[in-house]
């Protein structure tokens, strides 16, 4: 009964202290022995005597440090702060400590700890970034560690690096550890702490992208870590023929040659780790591609259609007799190169045969080498073609004879056929003059071929004479086109329209099982592309892929049925594709933010007008908070904020429009404000509207758990309730034991 009322006595005198305040706040705390209590400017720790029910509580405070002797409900103040002994609980070492008194704010710290951030792996190495995240100074040696698994399975461990660890709180080291497996641990030798981290499957450091062939063979390799030495081996039936050691810079390409040149093979490359590919090459195979005569000059055009160079002699002969001068001109041409050979012949040879040898083999043509009865004009020899459309080249022919079509270099993907009227034809009659259509058909997904660039092949067109015409063509293709965009503004109500879509801005989609493939803008950068809308609440599933211009999927969305798919990448030159059935999306794709940071840019007018730049933060770590926003710009701009976690407001993104239904909106040259984080928030959409050179600072701040006074006796109130209820949770404690 007397510590009862010793207890209330006390707890009534610090109600009055603080009531003269006029401010304070209270709150429950709970830590254990391993952790520090930082309240404001002051820091608590406590260590509990051996049975458990008195504890050493230290408090320092500016260089100053008191320390007492404390039992359940007993206090101890520094300054303005009352920290009260609330329940212990034994078996987890852990104290509830009550607050009362004027802070600004409360945090809980391991008094020693430290994280690990991988910055990247690879089969022969992991570069981590170690920081010390505790209170006091880490003066330790960190011992790393391989973990696997045994054959019974037992799992064992290998110490790969000691590291030498002297950080002040906050402070952090970056270093390497070789061939680090599929989990490290590391731990501190001292302290008894350790952290795992789980890497999967390694991917490899040094990756064949391409071996291509040319003078010799040449190896394309990547390599995506820090520079590496490397051995590059060129086997030919499993024996050694050639090999070259090489530095391999840091995160680019190395073309790699070998001077001789073989058809078929492997590469290996030896790294550390050691890959291979095999590699075939089809033999060379030349045609001809164009011959023409003036006077006793023959024009010769010889083409390498194979995979492989072809390396030989050129003459002219008829009937067996070499009969052009030079006798022979040596050549080399490689893969998919030509070559233009003259030679000076006798007027009465009409009938010449090319005669072409090499050790890979021999090739001859023979042909007339009069004028031919039959020219041929292109009206279009470049054109573009959407995926999954068609395009057409109108071919006019004047002479007279029957000609003979024919189609060389279009990728297999790619169908084609030749029209006169609404009729196919393979060959016809020309008599004074005929237009031909030629149609080809684009496939859906690129095959063979990658959108954005030039696809050249050439039409042939032989006389009755077998004199050939080549006339060479192109065609680029390009993604789908003309998504609306999505949102009621004036950008849609021009009905604008492109070949390739823009970052920054959603479309709306309506489709059903799979979309073609939908162009964007070269864009570099991280990126992160969603999906959502009305399927959502219709429960239906949708994938969404992220394509390379020559149609292979990268990566592909895996979220579950019903709900808003997104995908995070960072090529520049992408498509994306929709799969699923019946579905009514909104796409759109905006530059990515894993965390706050402050960026500067420079906002160019799109081609609709306006310039437009949006940003997707990552909320998760800012939950709870407010994130204070500062934009200046060198001319006026217009700032929208919009939460981006639920459905329904991602389908109120719509940065064009009149109207606005997000978080925060202003316009001028200087723009701040902040947004309140709820403790669901996933993504915040940041878009900022207009020209110019922009920077863009964002600030996490803390919301303090505070009541203040808001009015005549506020202040006074809020005091007597929180002294109050700390008495009844101090009460209940002790009753509960």
């Amino acid at each position: 009964m007397r510590t009862m009322a010793r207890l209330r006595t006390l707890t009534f005198a610090v109600f009055l202290l603080i009531l003269l305040a006029g401010q304070a706040t209270a709150l429950s705390v709970e830590l254990g022995t391993d952790e520090v209590l930082i309240v404001g400017g002051q820091v608590f720790t406590f260590d509990p005597s051996q049975s458990g029910d008195k504890f050493l509580v230290s408090v320092s405070s500016h260089g100053n440090e008191a320390s007492s002797v404390l039992a359940f409900g007993e206090n101890i103040t520094v300054g303005n702060v009352t920290y009260f002994i609330g329940s212990y609980d034994r078996q987890n070492r852990r104290l509830t400590v009550h607050l009362l008194g004027n802070y600004t704010s409360v945090r809980v710290m391991k008094k020693y700890d430290f994280s690990v951030e991988v910055i990247e792996a690879f089969d022969t190495y992991a570069k981590v970034r170690i920081k010390n995240t505790g209170f006091y100074p880490l003066n330790d040696t960190l011992s790393v560690s391989s973990s696997s698994q045994g054959a019974f399975p037992i799992p064992t461990s290998t110490i790969l690096k000691e590291v030498e660890l002297n950080l002040e709180p906050g402070g952090e080291i970056v270093f390497k550890v070789p061939n680090p497996g599929q989990t490290l641990i590391f731990s501190l030798n001292e302290r008894g702490i350790s952290k795992d981290v789980s890497f999967g499957t390694l991917e490899p450091q040094v990756e064949i992208e391409d071996i291509t062939s040319g003078e010799g063979v040449r190896v394309k390799v990547l390599n995506k870590g820090e520079p590496v030495n490397a051995t590059f081996s060129l086997l030919y039936g499993g024996n050694l023929i050639l090999e070259s050691r090489k530095v391999l810079l840091p995160h680019g390409i190395k073309w790699v040659g070998f001077s001789n040149f073989i058809n078929q093979g492997a590469v290996v490359v030896d790294y550390g780790k050691v890959i291979q590919q095999t590699f075939y090459f089809r033999p060379a195979l030349l045609v001809l591609e164009n011959i023409s005569r003036d006077g006793e000059l023959l024009r010769v055009i010889l083409k390498n259609t194979g995979e492989s160079p072809f390396r030989g002699f050129v003459s002219v002969t008829q009937n067996g007799v070499v009969v052009g001068s030079p006798t022979y001109s040596e050549v080399s041409i490689g893969p998919g190169e030509s070559v233009s050979l003259t030679f000076k012949i006798p007027e009465e040879v009409r009938y010449p045969t090319i005669l072409a040898s090499s050790d890979s083999g021999t090739f001859s043509f023979t042909a007339e080498a009069g004028a031919s009865g039959i020219s041929v004009e292109a009206l279009s020899t470049s054109i573009k073609v959407p995926l999954g459309g068609k395009g057409s080249y109108a071919l006019v022919l004047s002479g007279s004879g029957r000609v003979k079509l024919s189609v060389e270099g279009l990728p297999e993907s790619v169908g084609w056929k030749f029209y006169v009227g609404e009729s196919e034809v393979e060959e016809l009659n020309v008599d004074g003059s005929a237009q031909v259509v030629l149609v080809i058909d684009v496939p859906s997904l690129p095959r063979g071929f990658s959108v954005g660039e030039p696809v050249r092949f050439n039409v042939t067109i032989r006389d009755e004479k077998g004199n050939p015409h080549v006339i060479p063509l192109e065609f680029e293709a390009y993604g789908l086109a003309f998504l609306p965009v999505y949102g009621k503004n004036w950008l849609a109500k021009m009905n604008f329209t492109a070949e390739t879509h823009f970052v920054g801005i959603p479309y709306r989609v309506v489709a059903k099982s799979l979309t073609p493939p939908i162009q964007f803008e070269h864009y570099p950068g991280e990126k992160i592309a969603f999906s959502y809308g009305n399927y959502i609440r219709s429960g239906l599933d949708v994938t969404l892929h992220i394509l390379s211009p020559s149609g292979e999927i990268l990566h592909s969305s895996s979220q579950e049925k019903g709900r808003p798919d997104f995908v995070v990448f960072n090529e520049s030159d992408f498509m994306l594709m929709l799969e699923g059935d019946r579905f009514d999306a909104v796409l759109l794709v905006a530059d990515y933010l894993r965390k706050p940071e402050n960026i500067s840019f420079e906002l160019l007018p799109k081609q609709f007008g306006e310039g437009i730049k949006t940003f997707i933060l990552n909320a998760t770590s800012l939950r709870g908070k407010k994130l204070a926003l500062d934009v200046t710009a060198d001319r006026p701009v217009e700032v929208r904020v919009y939460y981006f976690t639920l459905n329904r407001e991602r389908e109120d993104f719509d940065p064009l429009s009149a109207g606005f239904k997000g978080a925060f909106r202003g316009k001028g040259e200087h723009v701040s404000g902040e947004v309140p984080l709820r403790p669901y928030e996933d993504f915040i959409a940041i878009s900022i509207i207009g020209t110019g050179n922009v920077s863009l600072t964002m600030t996490a701040k803390e919301v303090p758990v505070s009541v203040s006074g808001l009015g005549k006796y506020s202040g006074e109130l809020t005091v007597a309730l929180l002294a109050l209820l700390l008495v009844v949770v101090i009460a209940l404690e002790r009753r509960l034991g």
